[in-house]
């Protein structure tokens, strides 16, 4: 009955650092999969690839939104957040908000019809967490 019962208590003290152990590995996983290589913006659209090898694109002709991700915890909590710049279905790509001012990104926002840089700037300034839509296509008819 002794052995029975010093067993229960181990497993019940030894259940939380795993259960911890595991989210803190899955954390960093996440985080690892999430990191860039490079990200290049030019006149042809927006390119991030990432460390394990995926690629996230969208041409300017295809864009229909951008939004910015203001992160207080995750993958792009390190950078502050990220702009999204999304096309049509699954098509689109992050940028880290560290890298707008280094890739030439808010040129090219800036160059979208209707865009306005001080919507743009309250969403980069908001506080975290918040997600804000800062420009989208018009509908086309």
């Amino acid at each position: 009955m002794n052995t029975l019962v010093w067993i229960l208590v181990m497993v019940v003290l030894c259940l939380p650092a795993v259960a911890i152990a595991v989210m803190r590995n899955e954390g960093r996983r996440a985080r690892d999969r999430a990191g860039q290589a490079r990200v290049v913006v030019d006149v042809f659209g927006v390119r991030r690839e990432l460390v394990d090898g995926r690629v996230e694109s969208v041409d300017w002709s295809d864009v229909e939104i951008v939004e910015v991700v203001r992160a207080s915890m995750g993958p792009h909590r390190a950078s502050g957040g990220v702009v999204l710049i999304g096309g049509p279905g699954e098509q689109g790509a992050l940028v880290p908000l560290d890298k707008v001012g280094t890739t030439g990104l808010l040129g090219r926002l800036d160059a979208l019809p209707g865009f306005d840089r001080r919507v743009f700037d309250s969403a980069v300034t908001s506080r975290a967490p918040s997600r804000t839509t800062v420009w989208s296509r018009a509908p086309q008819s």
